[in-house]
């Protein structure tokens, strides 16, 4: 598998095609020196093979003039020496040749003018002999004597010679060797070469093999992506386009083109050709900011409207940046999507929002109703209820006294009703200013104003540690008060209300909006009492308006208190939830954001 991976990384494909590249590079100049080596052997047995010849030419026509100078003594013919100065200058043109192909060999350089005078003694005495034999007082012994020393001469200058062509065979010998030495190794070098050749002509074969399939591989993806993502701009409405600010070229997506309800490439992509589907009223300001654009490559945002070929109009987002291409050349590119039906919702929002408006103030109006004109009579009703039970009771019958006495309490209940959607309506409409507050001081508070009602029921209340928190202080004191007034209400009778208050550890498993939770995110505090509690199946329901489980006159309410709860927790970001067993008592656990 890494030799996979190495085998497809273009990297190191590189860098072994470039050690191989050197490596043939070295052994093609190694092979180069080789063959001029060998041009270089070849030359230099060449040059010692001809020198070899010419020397033996010298001693061949030396022997030659000594066989006819002798032919000529013995025969007094004249034809024996016809060709003599004929001879020497053969020797002459020998001795040429022998210089070329010695000039570049110093010792042979004397070599060569030792036998040059040794050649010139040598027909000095041809000459004197000669003169012995023509003289007209022959002196057989002085010309035996020179024949003698010739003799003696040509011998020892033929050894000499013999010695000269026999150092330059040895030569020969030698380069033949070395000739055949680096013969063989040109023909490694030269297979050695061969083979790389074809090790690296495979390898960029295979590579290129490999590459062209992961360009096929990497075309066909490109194609699916293209389809991919025409398809997505049908579906997403939206459509590309392009300029090339060097060769003002425009180039339009298909989509594109069916944003302006036409057929894919309908017309050629310009400035000029899609001004003619823009609104008349936005045609100026689309071409300015446009060409604004283009001159200070600044990005733009623009709504306009585009006219269709019905007459349809279809409001469009367009934006726009600038990059360069891979030919370094700057490019504006942009998306077109259509705003069409987001526009007619947000006017369709605004006007919701004006209809809300509205709605609010005449709920405004309504509490304005509730907490002044509403309570008016009703304090009337209580306060001449109050006289005529505190004046009027001994002349009223006892079933007059009854009908009072439901009369003061449908009142009071009206009242408490009355407070409570006031209350209610505060944790909608109030304003929410969240300040540091001290839960304790704040219960504290809570308890000093419940004082009446804890001790009539004779109430024990025990508070734990609670922390300092960022919260709207006046719902959260309406959060205990309503609380701790649900314990008292609906305690045992016959039993003193214990009530707990604390902050607890947020357990593991702790869960809200799907998420787990913890104590970096959320305080905890926990409401606990001893009184009735309810079956746990309707954990949920209590919290709803308007919602109660106990509808006795025994337990008097309006069912707003723990909406009221529910809807000041969700002020702060959090939650409340109820733990609850019948006739053992209920856990109210009331989870308040840190991050408000």
């Amino acid at each position: 598998m890494k030799l996979l991976k190495l085998h497809k990384n273009s990297q190191v494909f590189k860098i072994a095609l470039g050690i191989a590249i050197i490596v043939v590079c070295y052994i093609a100049s190694v092979f180069y020196t080789q063959m001029r080596s060998l041009d270089s052997s070849v030359d230099l047995i060449n040059n010692a093979t001809e020198t070899q010849l010419e020397l033996e030419n010298v001693l061949s026509l030396i022997s030659i003039y000594e066989t006819n100078l002798r032919s000529y003594i013995i025969t007094k013919d004249e034809s024996y020496l016809a060709n003599r100065f004929m001879t020497r200058g053969e020797i002459e043109s020998n001795f040429k040749r022998i210089n070329k192909l010695v000039a570049n060999n110093p010792a042979r350089v004397k070599d060569v003018e030792r036998l040059k005078k040794l050649i010139d003694y040598r027909f000095a005495l041809f000459r004197e002999t000669l003169l012995l034999s023509k003289s007209t007082l022959p002196n057989s012994v002085a010309l035996k004597e020179k024949l003698r020393e010739s003799n003696e001469f040509t011998e020892s200058m033929k050894n000499f010679v013999y010695k000269t062509i026999n150092a330059e065979g040895d030569k020969v010998k030698i380069h033949n060797d070395n000739h055949q030495f680096e013969l063989e190794d040109s023909i490694i070098s030269a297979f050695v070469l061969v083979i790389l050749s074809l090790l690296i002509l495979f390898l960029s074969f295979n590579k290129m093999n490999v590459d062209i399939n992961e360009l096929k591989k990497t075309n066909d993806e490109l194609k699916f992506l293209n389809h991919s993502f025409n398809e997505a701009e049908k579906i997403a409405g939206f459509g590309h386009w392009k300029i090339n600010l060097q060769t003002n070229k425009y180039t339009f997506s298909d989509n594109f083109f069916r944003l302006l309800g036409l057929e894919p490439q309908s017309f050629v992509p310009s400035l000029e050709n899609i001004l003619k589907y823009i609104h008349p009223d936005d045609i100026e300001y689309v071409k300015q900011m446009h060409l604004h654009s283009l001159s200070t490559y600044f990005p733009t945002s623009l709504m306009y409207r585009f006219v269709l070929p019905n007459g349809d109009l279809k409001y469009v987002m367009s934006v726009g940046s600038f990059t360069t291409n891979g030919k370094g050349e700057m490019v504006k590119t942009g998306l077109n999507y259509d705003m069409t039906d987001q526009f007619k919702k947000t006017v369709e929002l605004e006007e919701n929002n004006k209809e809300l408006i509205s709605i609010n103030e005449e709920l405004e109006s309504f509490n304005n109703i509730v907490s002044h004109d509403l309570q008016e009579p009703l304090r009337k009703i209580q306060m001449f209820v109050s006289r005529i039970e505190s004046e009027e009771m001994d002349s009223i019958s006892a079933q007059g006294k009854v009908y009072f006495s439901k009369i003061r309490t449908s009142a009071n209940k009206m009242q408490t009703l009355l407070i409570d959607l006031l209350n209610y309506s505060r944790t909608i409409k109030g304003d929410k200013v969240f300040e540091e507050t001290n839960l304790r001081e704040l219960i504290d508070h809570v308890i000093d104003e419940l004082s009446p009602d804890i001790e009539d029921k004779g109430a024990k209340i025990n508070i734990g540690s609670l922390p300092t928190v960022k919260v709207i202080s006046f719902q959260i004191e309406q959060l205990f008060i309503n609380l701790i007034s649900n314990s008292l209400k609906y305690s045992k009778e016959g039993l003193a209300p214990e009530i707990s208050i604390s902050s607890k550890k947020i357990e593991e498993n702790e869960v809200f909006n799907n998420e787990i939770i913890s104590d970096e995110d959320y305080y905890k505090i926990v409401v606990k009492d001893n009184g009735i509690g309810f079956k746990q199946e309707y954990a949920e329901k209590i919290f709803i308006l308007f919602q109660r489980l106990e509808t006795g006159s025994k337990y008097a309410g309006t069912g707003l208190g723990l909406a009221i709860c529910k809807r000041i927790v969700d002020n702060h970001d959090g939650f409340i939830k109820v733990f609850s067993e019948l006739n053992v008592g209920s856990e109210f656990s009331i989870f308040i954001s840190k991050k408000v």
